[in-house]
């Protein structure tokens, strides 16, 4: 008895060891966060048919009331997303509200600044900039045009970009839900009222750039590389009037695991007239992309209300930025995109990122690309340089010189 009772406890604490050991490497492997691939079938892209992979859920991004002014965020400034502020006095915060990132359901106080008006703010923030608009109103819509974007999980419900939409699919995708990033960086290149090419097509990727692990994110960029050769898969399927004719990712790229092969995938298509856009466009396409800032109520249309952007300003004036000759400066900060989690909201940041930059630049190669059909990426990106404005901007009573500044117009007229 007493040797059968150590038999049966032996296989105990050897079964309880297999599981802690399973449950450990489950852990550290990303636990219940799984990345998921999944395509369309080759049929539906031959045909032209619009067709998602699954529709990502997407749930209501409300906060407590707030009872005092929150602590500012790097990336986010003030963040009042989501918020209930009324009970807040914001009367002598005009600085502080100038970093501000609020959107549609943000519960707004009485007091306020007098000049701070969020609807105006919003507003103001869905033009694209320099004269975008003006080229709208001309037909010069990106018609005709499709567009990648590679980002993270999308909400494909919002009116702003619905029908721009053609696929949706997944490589190496562990959102669990849709994502802020991907539902404005869509909008910012084809949105109906705050994009700059609202007449292109979407074909869109929602991929993670790693894995969870313990610690967090482990980066592969692999998996980029093989969603921009994904992309050159899709394009041999899609008739030559729909071809993908630009790719947007806004991530760069260096020394990562990984990074070699980004560099490979874009050469290959720029063998096939495919223009991709990320934030290291220099590693390939020998120019640095950077973004534009501006205040709230400033006229996006008025490129002497631009300087450098908020989180590269102070690089700029401390001397350690490019050139004009290298550096292609686009809008970027006070920019309105739609929300991902409300159908018809949207969301405004006084401050953003490259991300937003990249996808404007995708835009507007569209908008020239409806123009002239055979524009490759390299003459797109020495006209623009050779149309681009450099401007004198004061700062602590010093000037600067600020460029290359894209001109819209400038580059489409100079355009056979």
């Amino acid at each position: 008895m007493k040797y059968q009772k150590m038999k049966y406890f032996i296989i105990f604490v050897g079964a309880a060891l297999l599981l802690a050991v399973g449950v450990f490497v489950w852990f550290l492997t990303g636990g219940f966060v799984r990345a998921v691939t999944g395509q369309i079938a080759d049929e539906d892209y031959r045909e032209g048919n619009r067709k998602y992979y699954r529709r990502e859920q997407y749930f209501p991004y409300k906060r407590d009331v707030l009872s005092e002014i929150p602590e500012t965020d790097e990336n986010m400034g003030l963040d009042l997303r989501g918020g209930d502020a009324s009970a807040l006095d914001f009367t002598e915060e005009t600085e502080l509200l100038s970093r501000v990132t609020f959107d549609s359901s943000t519960v707004w106080p009485e007091k306020l600044p007098k000049t701070f008006s969020p609807d105006d703010i919003m507003e103001n923030g869905k033009n694209p900039g320099l004269g975008i608009r003006a080229l709208h109103e001309k037909g010069i819509i990106g018609e005709g045009v499709s567009i990648a974007i590679i980002d993270q999980a999308l909400n494909p419900e919002h009116p702003e970009y619905a029908d721009n939409l053609m696929s949706y699919e997944l490589l190496h995708c562990s959102d669990q839900a849709a994502q802020m990033h991907g539902s404005a960086v869509t909008s910012l290149a084809v949105g109906k009222t705050c994009g700059v090419a609202p007449g292109a097509k979407v074909y869109y990727i929602a991929s993670t750039f790693g894995s969870h692990r313990i610690g967090g994110m482990k980066m592969d960029l692999n998996y980029m590389a093989d969603s921009i050769d994904r992309v050159l898969e899709i394009n041999e399927l899609l008739p030559e009037s729909q071809k993908i004719r630009v790719i947007s990712i806004s991530r760069g790229f260096s020394s990562e695991k990984g990074a070699d092969e980004v560099r490979k995938a874009i050469e290959r298509a720029k063998e096939e007239g495919v223009f991709v856009i990320t934030t290291s466009t220099e590693a390939n396409y020998g120019f640095v992309l950077a973004g534009l800032g501006k205040e709230q109520t400033t006229d996006p249309d008025d490129v002497s209300v631009y300087g450098p952007g908020h989180f590269w300003s102070e690089a700029f004036y401390s001397g350690s930025t490019q050139n004009a000759s290298s550096v292609l400066l686009v809008p970027m900060d006070a920019r309105t995109y739609a929300s991902w989690y409300d159908p018809e909201g949207y969301e405004f940041a006084s401050s953003g990122g490259l991300s937003w930059s990249v996808l404007w630049l995708a835009g507007m190669y569209a908008l020239c690309l409806q123009v002239d059909r055979e524009l490759t990426p390299e003459e797109f990106i020495r006209t623009a340089f050779d149309t681009g404005t450099v401007q004198t901007v004061e700062y602590d009573k010093r000037e600067y010189k600020l460029g290359t500044i894209i001109d819209p117009a400038a580059l489409v007229n100079a355009l056979p």
